[in-house]
């Protein structure tokens, strides 16, 4: 009973879940997923294990929710760059906002490695364990689908502002570009190459603008 009273008076429970994954990051970042537990982050957020229980159901609901914060902070970072231009349409304006959009998130990928192996730790973990706890497995498939997701409504809305048409199925394309961003993230963390990955998202934004068309 103390315990709700804590997280319904001091703070509101959205709150208090944002503080706990942002504990929860912190200890993934120093010592890796597999090893934080929920007691690990109670301590490290100042409350009781019994807080971090009422605020998610197990270690797996509270790695769902990390993933998605993660995800969150790379799309709003291409949101904010792509305000749009009004009355320039076209393919070529297309591709322009998606060069704009990448080069917007890619400079957070480059000023937060760690967060970005910790994506792709969050990732293995799911897999890995997902063999003997099939629940764990739904970590990484709601991370992608939550970054499908987010890809896709991007893709719209500078579709829409350019007045244009995608001439390949919307999740498809959005499927497509993530899984590129997705390996050139990959290979920066490996090289750490900056040069090389911007050349390369120029290529993605040329590649992803080339299957639209004009809107009739």
């Amino acid at each position: 009973k103390d315990q709700l009273h804590i997280v319904s008076t001091r703070l509101s429970l959205e709150q208090r879940r944002a503080q706990l994954i942002g504990a929860a990051i912190g200890l993934a970042e120093s010592k890796g997923v597999a090893s934080v537990t929920t007691r690990d982050v109670a301590r490290a957020a100042g409350v009781s294990l019994g807080v971090v229980h009422y605020c998610f159901e197990n270690k797996d609901a509270m790695m769902t929710e990390l993933v998605k914060a993660l995800s969150m902070e790379l799309r709003d970072s291409a949101d904010q760059a792509t305000e749009l231009r009004p009355g320039v349409t076209g393919v070529g304006a297309l591709e322009d906002l998606l060069r704009i959009a990448l080069a917007a998130l890619w400079h957070d990928v480059e000023s937060s490695r760690d967060r970005q192996l910790l994506t792709y730790e969050t990732t293995t973990y799911a897999l890995r364990e997902g063999g003997e706890t099939p629940g764990k497995l739904r970590i990484a498939r709601e991370q992608y689908e939550f970054n499908d997701a987010t890809l896709a409504d991007m893709l719209e809305k500078l579709r829409h502002a350019t007045a244009t048409e995608w001439t390949v199925p919307l999740h498809t394309l959005s499927r497509l570009a993530l899984s590129l961003i997705d390996g050139l993230v990959l290979r920066w963390l490996v090289d750490e190459d900056n040069a090389a990955a911007h050349q390369q998202l120029d290529q993605v934004s040329a590649l992803v603008a080339s299957l639209a068309v004009p809107a009739e």
